[in-house]
């Protein structure tokens, strides 16, 4: 009886994976893993830009609902000053303070909380017209986009050193205020 079985030196060749398909399996589900590392980078990178992109509005809104609670101090120009103010005489937020008290305690304070929250941030404050009058917020920061060479950002409170390029973000809010003193 004959049987009709493989010789051995082909079965040896036919039985298992090679060396050879498991190191391109293994380069397969690396390039996966280095895709998938990339993908979590770039989301990273982008989810911090949205945060900074988020801290500015809600600090602009948070500045422009200031002037317009301190209308006297508003339709006087008294929140887009020539120079900024770095401090403040008296605390407001424990003290009664005049309408000019207020106004440059909510300068000096729009401007600490900007520095700690975007890196690099430049603000730009205007007022135009006559009544109604238009007040302008402008805050600018600055963001690293990529890691080409080395750059350095000042963010006021400190100097941060850092690889990439970066690119510079800008939120502008116009808001018009009344003069509600006026009895008509």
């Amino acid at each position: 009886m004959r049987s009709h079985s493989r010789p051995a030196a082909a079965q040896r060749r036919q039985s298992g994976f090679t060396l050879l398909e498991i190191l391109v399996s293994l380069l397969l589900i690396a390039i996966g893993v280095l895709g998938t590392a990339g993908l979590q980078a770039l989301a990273l990178k982008i989810n911090q830009g949205g945060q900074l992109r988020s801290q500015a509005v809600v600090l602009g809104m948070d500045f422009v609902e200031r002037i317009e609670a301190n209308n006297v101090a508003a339709i006087a120009g008294k929140y887009a000053p020539a120079t900024y103010p770095t401090a403040y005489t008296k605390d407001c937020n424990t003290n009664f303070c005049t309408t000019d008290e207020l106004a440059t305690y909510d300068l000096v304070e729009f401007k600490t909380h900007v520095d700690r929250a975007l890196p690099g941030a430049t603000i730009t404050l205007s007022v135009s017209g006559t009544g109604p009058f238009t007040y302008t917020v402008t805050i600018n920061w600055v963001e690293r986009i990529s890691k080409a060479k080395s750059t350095t950002v000042d963010t006021g409170a400190s100097i941060v050193t850092g690889g990439g390029a970066t690119e510079t973000f800008s939120y502008s809010i116009t808001r018009m205020y009344q003069n509600r003193q006026v009895i008509i």
